[in-house]
């Protein structure tokens, strides 16, 4: 146990206070999982704290000290702790209306989430584990602390929390807890897009598999996606396709392992627009045309719902607008492509980590010569990126040189884009008199 920590637990004991501690750093403690926060809970009260802390070689921050938290900083370590309290009636199904603080554990404890955050722990004294948390961890289940059906309508937030720790953890939801969520799931609609957001996004980051299945089973993903449902049922009647579209893109992202929540997002909003566009040919296959374009106006919709920021909806929008677009790996072809990113390189990895993803979830036998292309085209991009191409700011001319030809008004950007075009061809043509020179001839042509 760090230094920083013992030293908390010597100075309240030497001045005969109770101190644990408690939640997420027990639990990881017991699992025997990396701890990175500590949190304790205690009988004194946060001005009792202040005084007991104020002549301590310590930072003590009070932004908390209204509900009981005080915040210390030693050593550079952060700590949480938090006055034992029980609640009093919870309002919108989501904060109690008053808090009353209390000099007994056990109180504390029982108001908390699951059994497995439920337990305290002292040094000296070992676990106080009155709700049988510790067992629970080793059966891997999630259940809460006394009745399932009050412990969420009193914290509707508490339904998303259980699920992204049976995510993270590996655990099962407990059965109680999980009808509990599914007849609940309605108490959503009282959190915030920002507090589901953050939980959605813990989800996704946890590489649990068939994130989106179990979502549905538990009847939440309507109220974090709700234009999820459009997809629901429609079915992929092509060779590439042994899946319907939500089943396809719950697959596709079991095979997003280490990616970033940028990708994550975009897999789980890629094939959105196929309900849109879905048309069939005269031999009955389906067809989905211009679908990423659909799809990321969805996916732009839904995020800015979420209140995501406008840099994440951006990157995710392009990887979702350019998942269909396949390139070959030829220098020539992925310069043209680099150029539509404005040589932005990690753009290009992260478009061809969603659409290997997106061929993962395809028919085997379709999609091999898909996967196999990609992996030379990452080889190939990894090699050109030790003599980057020529982005558009470093041609060699501009628009004055432009106007001194006598171009004038969309002919200038139209010169300039075709110039910028014949340098992807061929990066060794970025000299001002080669340039000028495909200027004129460019000039002649339109006339």
């Amino acid at each position: 146990m760090k230094s920083q920590v013992l030293w908390l637990f010597h100075l309240f004991e030497q001045h005969h206070f109770e101190i644990y501690l408690v939640g997420g750093c027990v639990r990881d403690q017991i699992l025997k999982r990396p701890v990175h926060d500590y949190d304790f809970t205690s009988n004194a009260t946060p001005q009792e704290m202040i005084t007991l802390l104020e002549n301590e070689p310590c930072k003590v921050i009070l932004t908390g000290a209204k509900h009981g938290t005080v915040t210390v900083i030693y050593q550079e370590e952060q700590m949480e702790i938090t006055t034992y309290r029980s609640d009093g009636v919870y309002e919108q199904h989501r904060k109690p209306k008053q808090v009353r603080f209390s000099d007994d554990l056990l109180s504390d404890l029982k108001r908390r989430d699951f059994t497995m955050n439920a337990i305290a722990y002292h040094p000296r004294f070992g676990y106080i584990d009155p709700f049988h948390g510790i067992q629970d961890c080793q059966k891997q289940r999630i259940r809460c602390v006394g009745n399932a059906k009050e412990r969420f309508e009193e914290d509707a937030l508490r339904i998303l929390r259980a699920i992204r720790f049976s995510f993270q953890l590996g655990f099962t939801l407990e059965s109680d807890c999980l009808d509990a969520i599914r007849k609940q799931a309605h108490l959503l609609s009282f959190i915030s897009k920002e507090r589901i957001k953050d939980e959605f996004n813990k989800m996704l980051m946890s590489d649990a598999k068939h994130t989106l299945s179990r979502l549905r089973d538990a009847q939440v993903l309507p109220y974090i996606i709700p234009t999820y449902s459009m997809i629901d049922h429609i079915t992929q009647e092509s060779k590439w396709h042994n899946y319907d579209v939500f089943t396809h893109t719950d697959i596709a992202l079991n095979h997003s392992i280490g990616y970033t929540l940028e990708e994550k997002i975009a897999i789980v909003f890629h094939d959105i627009g196929k309900a849109k566009c879905k048309t069939f040919d005269e031999f009955g296959v389906a067809h989905f045309y211009k679908h990423p374009v659909v799809s990321a106006e969805i996916a732009k919709a839904s995020l800015q719902h979420l209140k995501y920021s406008n840099k994440i909806i951006q990157k995710v929008c392009t990887l979702i607008s350019y998942h269909d677009y396949y390139v070959l790996p030829k220098q020539k072809i992925l310069r043209r492509f680099l150029a539509k990113l404005d040589m932005n390189f990690s753009m290009a990895y992260a478009i061809l980590n969603v659409q290997y993803a997106d061929d993962c979830a395809k028919s085997k036998e379709m999609a091999q010569a898909l996967l196999n292309n990609i992996e030379k085209c990452v080889a190939v991009l990894k090699e050109m990126e030790h003599n980057k191409p020529s982005r558009r700011c470093d041609m060699a001319v501009n628009g004055h040189d432009m106007i001194a030809l006598g171009f004038q008004g969309k002919e200038i950007k139209n010169v300039l884009d075709h110039l910028y075009a014949w340098i992807i061809d061929e990066p060794l043509r970025n000299q001002k008199d080669l340039l000028l020179k495909q200027a004129m001839i460019f000039k002649n042509s339109i006339q």
